[in-house]
């Protein structure tokens, strides 16, 4: 943190250092106490949590899901994971202490790259951190076990490389790393965010020269060559279609008329400009600002045309979370904090440091709002899918009746694989379709108990072994012992170990 303040009179250094350090530690200490409240319901959450318990089950060199290969995601946060889910007590905290420890690792790296960008202007690299730790967007997700915070850092942290890189061409190692490793926690972004700054300064004459050095062009190879390693091992190990790198879950995804060409547009600008952030119009007009006023400082400049080319480009491809542009929230609160500075020197210095006290208030006030109507835990069902786990068996089909969309927000069989701790494949099916192809008994299931009539009949013999709520686990072709409400909880208890 020392290199925001650097340069500047010692008084304004403490004075600005107290600030930081008093809203980083306030923040960590709401997040710590956040991410252990609750069980994981969010589907992303509980599908970081299965990965993880999967890889300490099957090993760390590739990711599964229900206990087949699963080529979505990258491994890094998951091998992370597997280093705390068997030592802490709290599934919750273990799973999600990562993207709190890389949110506040992100934080930092504002404060750096605003030193880096405008050095000796404490007041600067304050605000652009507050602004950056007060956001709604970067306190959600930094609170659950998502792999986007840990994206926005080493995106993040490429971009401050690069500004290094700029004057010493040895640190585009650092970037090309840090491409690679943002690559294993998620997706290639920070070696587009790479591009997007090697081409502004190709474009721009007084930058064009610090480009020709073989620095440059030997890291780009390495980098490409790591970004490809990870891939390349899945296909030759698992016959990973190489089409799936990078892409999600299904290879036409990104190009699906759900996106590309889709109705509406412009959903992800409204999560940030409305739903998101509630100042996030204004980080985005002092992003677009910096383009034509105040003959901006380029390293500024080259930062805000970052945010903007993927905004752009998460608009042309319709994507429709703002967790997309998660990764460009530090560049557009830098903006913000840089023209707020411009004003405090066209107009009194205090309007403009109170406008960031109003943005601070204003972002944690909203994160209060978005978080305080939580969905109640669904003890009845975490309860049924540790009774599932303590009866599963290896030649028994294990199934998740799924309801009806739109009558039940039931968990996803992820849920039911974490908490049960389930050693064997679940399948997650309507009764609709079991009844239309229904496996062969032994058949271990959980459901809804209004539905365990139809579940009657397309098995007669089946028998519930346990309700809770308005979960019951059932099974048929096994030997049952109905148990109901607490006096299944001895069930429940019987370890099984990771």
């Amino acid at each position: 943190m020392d290199g925001v303040i650097a340069g500047a009179p010692r008084t304004e250094r403490v004075r600005a250092l107290a600030l930081v350090a008093l809203l980083l530690f306030a923040v960590i200490v709401w997040l710590g106490y956040r991410i252990a409240q609750g069980i994981l319901i969010y589907p992303d959450e509980l599908l970081t949590a299965e990965r993880s318990r999967e890889m300490l089950l099957l090993g760390r060199d590739t990711v599964h899901l229900n206990f087949q290969p699963s080529f979505a995601k990258p491994p890094l946060q998951y091998w992370l994971t597997t280093l705390t889910l068997p030592r802490l007590a709290n599934a919750s905290v273990a799973v999600r202490v990562w993207p709190l420890l890389y949110g506040v690792l992100t934080a930092i790296a504002v404060g750096w790259l605003a030193s880096l960008v405008q050095p000796g202007r404490p007041w600067f690299g304050a605000a652009a951190l507050a602004i950056y730790s007060s956001c709604p967007l970067f306190l959600i997700e930094a609170s659950r076990a998502l792999l986007d915070t840990g994206l926005t850092f080493f995106t993040t942290l490429a971009i401050a490389l690069a500004q290094l890189a700029k004057r010493k061409p040895p640190w585009w190692l650092g970037v090309a790393l840090a491409c690679w490793l943002g690559t294993l926690q998620k997706i290639p972004l920070p070696l587009l965010v790479w591009a997007i700054i090697v081409v502004t300064r190709f474009c721009n004459c007084e930058d064009r020269q610090s480009l020709r050095t073989g620095w440059l062009i030997g890291s780009a190879l390495l980098a490409l060559l790591l970004v490809a390693a990870w891939p390349v091992y899945q296909y030759l190990h698992y016959g990973m279609p190489l089409a799936r790198a990078f892409v999600a879950d299904e290879p036409s995804q990104l190009f699906s008329s759900r996106n590309l060409g889709g109705r509406p547009y412009f959903e992800v600008l409204d999560g940030l400009l409305l739903s998101g952030w509630a100042t996030g119009s204004l980080a985005l007009a002092a992003a677009i600002a910096l383009l034509f006023k105040w003959n901006t400082n380029p390293r500024m400049r080259e930062i805000a045309i970052v945010a903007l080319a993927i905004m752009a480009l998460a608009v042309l491809f319709n994507f429709r979370s703002v967790r997309y542009i998660v990764p460009i929230i530090p560049c557009l609160s830098l903006a913000l904090a840089f023209c707020l500075e411009r004003l405090s020197e066209m107009f009194s210095w205090r309007w403009p440091r109170v406008l960031v006290a109003l943005i601070v208030a204003a972002g944690f006030v909203q994160t209060m709002i978005k978080t305080h109507h939580r969905p109640r835990d669904p003890l009845g069902e975490k309860r049924a899918a540790e009774v599932l786990g303590t009866r599963q068996r290896e030649n028994t089909t294990t199934i998740v009746i799924r309801p009806p969309r739109g009558k039940h927000d039931f968990q996803i069989a992820a849920f039911y694989l974490f908490y049960g701790r389930l050693r064997f494949p679940v399948t997650r099916v309507t009764v609709q379709q079991l009844a239309e192809r229904a496996p062969p008994r032994p058949v271990l299931g959980v459901c809804l108990v209004r539905e365990f009539g139809s579940i009657r009949q397309i098995y007669p013999d089946a028998q519930i072994v346990f309700t809770a709520d308005d979960a019951c686990c059932w099974e048929t072709g096994m030997t049952a012992t109905a148990t109901k409400g607490r006096t299944a909880i001895a069930l429940c208890a019987v370890p099984v170990p990771l």
